[in-house]
């Protein structure tokens, strides 16, 4: 794997000084998709763009007590299912010593990602899945490693439970997915619920339900945003929330332990002028904005 320049990620890729806050890896993977390929283009076009955007989010909080390191692409051969054991123990090793950002391909990607945070996590992890799709198939287009089951592959895993789930923008449903959702009774604020209710008032309920987790991961698929915000992935499904949201979403969420997070299914090849490459970019620097805030609240507690 190749280290990026050290101006990548706002000029905070510093892969040589000391150990990380933030770690990255890319898996450059879309072997997984049922309609149009171009996410294993998304982590190399979201590294460029980065470099070019300065370290202070639109807060005006400056991003400078973070230690950023991006590890490049992990390896895979051409069975990408074969590779997940080598993947797992990959982002594993990286989760115990910091955050984790991993960065697709597309969203099943996330099934070798959630199983190495699931066996090395010592208590339940709760994830709150951002996306227009519920990914809860047991099968698709006859594999059960479709972009379309890795919430089910998750939900298989040791400590994530559907009780523990929150689905966030859905509109997209197949009928087995829709099922799962009631029989398991999990909570899922839609795209519908977001626009008739309000984002703050989504993002409160969020809060609450998530009050005694003692973990929390963030899965976030590009196509929650509508396909006005987000062009460039593979299925662009109309009646999405806005970018606007998102980031209102991500920095109400602060007060959560947030231990890793993903960003999927960025297609620069399907994109517009980079809109969704660009968009990616805003919400991981309001993802660092999140570590940062946590580690300033740690330092300021061991100091009382």
């Amino acid at each position: 794997m190749t280290l990026l320049a050290r101006d990548g990620w706002f000029g905070l890729n510093r892969p040589d000084e000391g150990a990380p806050d933030i770690t990255i890896v890319g898996i450059p993977y879309d072997g997984a998709v049922c309609y149009r390929p171009g996410a294993a283009l998304g982590p190399g076009r979201i590294r460029e763009i980065s470099s070019q955007i300065p370290p202070v989010i639109e807060t005006c909080e400056v991003l400078d007590q973070l230690l950023i390191r991006d590890d490049g692409d992990l390896t895979f051969g051409a069975d990408f299912v074969a590779a997940f054991p080598k993947i797992e123990d990959d982002i594993a090793r990286r989760a115990a010593a910091s955050f984790v950002l991993t960065l697709g391909g597309d969203h099943s990607i996330a099934i070798p990602v959630h199983r190495a945070f699931g066996k090395t996590a010592s208590r339940p992890i709760g994830l709150i899945y951002i996306d227009a799709h519920t990914d809860l198939s047991d099968h698709f287009n006859g594999s059960r490693y479709s972009h379309a089951c890795p919430l089910r592959r998750t939900l298989e895993t040791a400590q994530f439970s559907p009780a523990q789930t929150i689905l966030v923008a859905t509109r997209c449903f197949e009928r087995a997915g829709l099922e799962y959702i009631r029989d398991n009774r999990m909570t899922m604020f839609s795209a519908e619920d977001m626009a008739r209710r309000g984002i703050q008032t989504i993002a409160q309920e969020i809060l609450e339900r998530c009050d005694n987790w003692e973990n929390v991961y963030l899965s976030i698929d590009i196509d929650a945003l509508d396909p006005a915000y987000a062009p460039g992935t593979g299925i662009p499904d109309a009646g999405g929330i806005s970018t606007r949201e998102l980031i209102t979403l991500l920095r109400m969420l602060h007060p959560l332990p947030v231990v890793g997070a993903d960003i999927v299914e960025v297609a620069p090849p399907l994109d517009t002028a980079d809109i969704t490459s660009f968009a990616a970019v805003k919400i991981i620097m309001e993802l660092f904005g999140l570590v940062q805030r946590r580690k300033l609240l740690r330092q300021r507690y061991r100091l009382l």
